[in-house]
């Protein structure tokens, strides 16, 4: 992978280069891109365009430097990988061809639809000939971020915030809008960031920018790909029994994701697996070795011997070295502060925070890209959420007659034991159609140290779509009959959301790319190649789901995998996130110390920060503090952080070196 920052348009090229703090700008737009490529950058300018690009190099194939230019005036900077290369290359009838050249090549024969045919993670800005618009594109699931502001006479373009917000130059304030979307989301949606004017490009979707800087924008995914299957499920009411049709769907998946891990382990260097110590990654870590991997890479919080346990007996079945790195939590706090400066998004959760010193130790193994398990929750319906609404509406018999047992552990707060998961899934089950359960209403204990601008009703952040009544009686129970298609409805609903939301804006770019392409490690997603993904989408997620979990074509491949690899079937698969948050902190008091000061600094029209302080006093003599808690210090910090970066930007920088 890459990194570019784009300026299109001949006005904005003028003003950009004639600006008197010019020089400042380059060296920070350098500066932003050197951590996405370390191995080349480069620059290029003409009346329409100004181009800043660095790159990753993993391998030598058809390479070439970029920006890429030919003899017709076709240009292109380009950042992610192709993974489909040679099949691109024999469609374009252009042997030998860089991943550039294709993109540039096949946007030039066949327009948008081109990139249809890719399977790979790309965000890439391209002109087919001299006077031609400038198209920019990205992927169909938003693994390689694109940002994009307006400018006078122009538009920019860029790989993060950073290098977008220092070559378009100007002051940039907070958006309200995109900083309630990190509080009831976890990041910013709909196209939003927390930045006021910038935009995110959603995936799948192409910015054309004309030669007089206007532009417009398209989706090109939403014509080629359906997210809806053709047919109705499998199942009317499934309560885990297995068919031929289960068996055989496991066996699709299994040779989908194998092609996927064989195309992305191609690397001059060796391609490491992330392990986490969960099914997904397991299966791919399994796979990976029968490849040729040899190494695994997995992250552990400062006193947790169970997750380290559990990843080295991954490692071990799968027949892989690991490397653990061991997060303290004064480590936690400093690389808060690093990201949030850097890439200029807000966290309400440390997730990104431990993938991001994580990647750092990668970087310092020598690691230049891990396979990865995003995808496979949302793509086979395994959040606790989809089997939720599949039992609301009945799709595992009446409710009255469920087995409340049968659920099994809920993905948060397992350690309250089998008769708190009971009364959990009791009471979400048979809650009123309606009742709003999203991610944003964990934040309601602590809502009224906000901004009334940034607290959402519970309505406007409910993320669970309505679903049928639920039966008040067993009466009622036995003559309610599950309605397919509208349970289907619902969940495709849910699977939509999941995939535009949490993964594309969330797990994907402020947790996935944002925390490895910024530190020189790329990030590549099995579950998401074209193949893996085509086979999830054809189905239901009513296909996938039993009441005691879900993504049931992922676990019958773990099964498969076992009977030539016994020592898989001995593992323990309860879910096993990163989970790092202010509670972890807190066992370290100078760690939370430091933590406080960056909260004292955040702005005072945004956060109550007297209360907040006074909240952090009684948690740091508590020991420990709640969910909602630790979001608000988290989300108040990394506001501080903001602040003081705004405030220190002023400051001189190096002076500029040209590349």
């Amino acid at each position: 992978m890459c990194g570019f920052a784009v300026v299109v348009g001949p006005d904005a090229v003028q003003a950009a280069r004639g600006a008197p703090d010019w020089e400042q700008r380059v060296a920070v737009v350098q500066e932003a891109l050197r951590r996405r490529g370390p191995d080349e950058s480069a620059w290029w300018h003409s009346q329409q365009a100004i181009v800043a690009s660095s790159r990753l190099i993993h391998w030598q194939e058809g390479a070439a430097h970029q920006p890429y230019t030919d003899d017709a005036g076709g240009f292109g900077v380009f950042n992610g990988e192709l993974f489909n290369l040679p099949a691109l290359q024999e469609r374009l009838g252009l042997p030998g061809a860089s991943e550039i050249e294709a993109l540039v090549a096949g946007l030039r024969a066949e327009g948008d639809a081109f990139f249809a045919a890719v399977d790979g993670q790309f965000a890439a800005v391209l002109r087919t000939a001299a006077g031609e618009p400038f198209v920019a594109a990205r992927d169909r699931f938003g693994i390689a971020p694109l940002y994009v502001a307006p400018v006078a006479g122009g538009v920019a373009l860029a790989s993060n915030l950073q290098s977008l917000l220092a070559l378009a130059g100007g002051d940039w304030p907070l958006s309200t809008a995109g900083l309630r979307g990190v509080l009831t989301t976890w990041a910013p949606t709909d196209g939003q960031t927390a930045v006021e004017g910038v935009s995110q490009v959603p995936p799948g979707e192409v910015i054309v920018a004309k030669p007089d800087g206007s532009f417009e924008q398209h989706s090109w995914a939403a014509q080629a790909f359906a997210t809806r299957p053709a047919t109705a499920g499998q199942a009317a009411a499934r309560a885990g029994a297995e068919s031929e049709s289960d068996e055989g769907l496991a066996e699709q998946l299994q040779a989908a994701l194998t092609e996927s891990i064989r195309a992305r382990m191609r690397s001059t260097t060796p391609v490491s697996c992330l392990i986490s110590g969960g099914i997904d990654s397991t299966i791919i870590a399994t796979i990976a070795a029968r490849l040729g991997a040899d190494r695994g890479i997995g992250l552990v919080l400062e006193g947790d011997e169970v997750v380290g346990a559990r990843q080295r007996q991954v490692a071990a079945a799968a027949g892989l070295d690991l490397i653990q790195h061991t997060v303290t939590p004064a480590e936690t706090v400093s690389v808060l502060r690093d990201y949030v400066a850097t890439r200029r998004v807000p966290l309400v959760r440390l997730g990104p925070v431990g993938m991001t010193a994580l990647a750092r130790r990668a970087r310092h193994e020598g690691i230049r890209a891990v396979l990865s398990g995003e995808g496979a929750d949302e793509l086979f319906a395994g959040y606790d959420s989809y089997r939720i609404l599949a039992a609301r509406a009945g799709l595992f018999g009446p409710v009255t007659e469920l087995d409340w047992a049968a659920f099994g552990e809920p993905e948060f707060d397992a350690e309250r034991g089998p008769r708190w998961a009971r009364g959990y899934w009791r009471s979400l089950v048979r809650l009123a159609s309606g009742t709003p359960t999203g991610r944003g209403d964990l934040l309601r204990p602590v809502a009224g140290l906000l901004a009334p601008s940034l607290t959402v009703s519970a309505a406007q952040s409910a993320t669970t779509p309505d679903c049928e009544r639920i039966p008040d009686s067993a009466a009622d129970a036995d003559a309610h009959t599950p309605d397919v298609p509208t349970i289907e409805a619902t969940l495709l609903d849910r699977r939509d959301d999941d995939l535009r939301d949490l993964l594309g804006a969330y797990l994907l770019t402020v947790q996935g790319d944002h925390a490895w392409m910024e530190e020189s490690v790329e990030l590549r997603p099995p579950y998401l190649s074209a193949g893996v993904a085509e086979l999830a989408l054809s189905h239901s997620p009513a296909d996938f789901v039993a009441p005691g979990n879900g993504k049931q074509p992922v676990r019958r491949l773990l099964a498969r995998l076992a009977q030539d690899n016994p020592a898989l079937a001995q593992l323990d698969f309860a879910k096993a996130a990163f989970r790092v948050d202010v509670r972890f902190v807190l066992r370290d008091p100078s760690a939370f110390d430091a933590l406080t000061a960056l909260m004292a600094r955040a702005p005072g029209d945004l956060v109550d920060v007297p209360a907040v302080l006074e909240r952090a006093a009684h948690c740091r003599r508590a020991g420990t503090c709640s969910e909602a808690e630790s979001m608000l210090f988290t989300f108040a910090a990394s506001l501080g952080v903001l602040a003081s970066t705004q405030a220190e930007s002023a400051a001189p920088v190096p002076e500029f070196q040209q590349a």
